[in-house]
């Protein structure tokens, strides 16, 4: 499923992640989660890029990072997912002012490349 799922879309590729990050406690694979999230993200994905965000700011399958968090979750919320609107004020409100620029740099370095114009 998983060589399958590399030359799909990010609907397949976020439902990988989904799948990764949603098995029970102690089965959990974060790692493959955030991977298939950001192959997904890449493409265009809100949904992955939300999680992303949340995935970097929970440091879980990756190191922690609030203001890539930040960005991903910008990213998202430009788009109009209201669940990264929410999280990015959560996120924002954990950092100091230097890391939100940061965050809004990498944001725009992201959406560059990954907006699914």
């Amino acid at each position: 499923m998983v060589i399958f799922a590399e030359d799909r879309g990010e609907v397949t590729q976020f439902e990988l992640g989904e799948l990764f990050q949603k098995e029970p406690v102690g089965v959990r694979d974060y790692k493959q989660a955030f991977n298939w999230y950001l192959r997904a993200a890449k493409k265009g994905s809100r949904r992955a890029q939300h999680r992303l965000g949340t995935l970097y700011a929970r440091g879980q399958g990756i190191r922690q990072s609030y203001a890539r968090a930040y960005a991903w979750c910008l990213i998202a919320a430009t788009q109009n997912s209201r669940s990264a609107q929410r999280k990015l004020q959560v996120i924002a409100s954990r950092m100091r002012d230097d890391q939100i620029n940061r965050g809004r740099k990498l944001a725009r370095k992201y959406y560059k490349r990954y907006s699914p114009d």
